[in-house]
């Protein structure tokens, strides 16, 4: 017989992306499997979930400022009403299972869940936990980790399981050949590639420093057989393209909008340039990637540092701040990455060592655990 299982997270990408990836593996278990996400209108799920093809329904749900403020009463009041609208939906729909990814669009629902005593999960991305999953964790019965040195902020009874962050299939990417992947970007099959990218919104201050920097460096890319794909995000496009064409990159640089399936180009490029969020660290050591990682100066509690810090200290990435984030610092970097190829293979090989690749399929098994054998055995 087929279960029925409720995900809830959003806002960003970060807590998206492993949601689904948990779907997905539930859907390949059994196609008969139901499956509904939970998330607000506003963030990023709305699109991003309907788009693989699974059911979404929406709540509202806002986030409590960290200081006392009247912005706070609010908060409150749409979180009464999250719970609310959590209930009906929970009613309606009968999960068997229910995991929360993060976000606090996943506070209201987890919670009321636990409340009505089905059986409830969380799973913490990054290193330093959110909100949300510190308060929920004493309601669920366990708690899912990406790194396990995130086991030092959790307190209580649950069980905490570090099991890395749900990815996706990596081998589907694999077979692609890296000639026809680097052609379809105007790339050359021969050259080792830079990726550059700044999360699933690009990050404008990244662009700049790497066109800068690469004007800096231009030579001994042309010397060592080096080419870089930036992905700008859609709102630094054309300001990208404008820069580029300005200091001659033609041959050197090639810039996208967007791309869907990143694991595409990780299986193909040699470093990456980028920012330290939780989904983005799994990817990178899953695909055995070494960086320079550039966290994210404003996420919540400082947790891309954290995340970055982790890979600095196993030898698999080098940490440039934002507050330090110069063409000149950058250009540094790059240049003693590109002409040590013995360290670059060094880093490689520390960050997959630090990839766990069968997430999903542990987090699946993990939770179906908490299903009755003669459920999962019914015809």
């Amino acid at each position: 017989m087929s279960i029925k299982m409720i995900i809830t997270g959003g806002g960003t990408g970060g807590h998206i992306y492993p949601g689904l990836n948990i779907a997905f593996e539930l859907k390949k278990r059994d196609s008969a499997n139901g499956i509904l996400f939970i998330g607000t209108k506003r963030g990023m799920e709305s699109k991003l979930v309907p788009k693989e093809g699974f059911e979404f329904k929406a709540i509202k749900a806002r986030g409590i400022q960290r200081k006392i403020c009247l912005e706070n009463i609010w908060a409150i009041l749409i979180f009464l009403v999250s719970c609310l609208q959590a209930y009906k939906i929970l009613r309606q729909f009968k999960p068997d299972l229910v995991i929360g990814t993060g976000g606090y669009v996943s506070g209201s629902v987890v919670l009321v869940a636990s409340l009505m005593g089905i059986t409830t999960f969380i799973h913490e991305q990054n290193v330093f936990p959110g909100i949300t999953n510190r308060m929920l964790a004493n309601r669920v019965k366990a708690v899912f980790l990406s790194f396990e040195e995130s086991r030092r902020y959790f307190k209580g009874n649950s069980k905490i399981i570090f099991t890395g962050n749900p990815i996706g299939d990596k081998k589907v990417f694999l077979g692609e050949k890296r000639e026809e992947v680097l052609k379809k970007f105007g790339l050359h099959s021969k050259k080792k590639t830079i990726l550059v990218f700044g999360g699933s919104k690009g990050a404008a201050t990244i662009n700049r420093a790497v066109i800068e920097s690469i004007k800096l460096v231009k030579a001994e890319l042309l010397k060592n057989g080096w080419q870089v794909l930036m992905v700008s995000g859609n709102e630094d496009y054309y300001n990208c393209k404008k820069m580029a064409r300005e200091i001659e990159m033609e041959g050197i640089l090639a810039i996208e909008k967007y791309i869907y399936d990143m694991k595409m180009i990780y299986s193909v490029v040699n470093l990456a340039i980028c920012r330290a969020g939780a989904t983005t660290i799994a990817e990178l050591c899953a695909f055995g990637l070494p960086s320079i990682l550039i966290p994210y100066p404003w996420a919540t509690h400082n947790h891309q540092e954290y995340n970055a810090r982790i890979l600095e200290k196993e030898g698999a990435a080098i940490v440039l701040l934002d507050k330090d984030l110069t063409k000149d610092r950058l250009a540094e970097k790059i240049i003693v990455l590109i002409k040590d190829e013995k360290k670059l293979e060094a880093m490689s090989s520390r960050s997959r060592g630090l990839g766990k690749t069968d997430a999903n399929q542990v987090i699946v098994d993990l939770m179906l655990e908490y299903i009755p054998k003669n459920k999962l055995e019914k015809d």
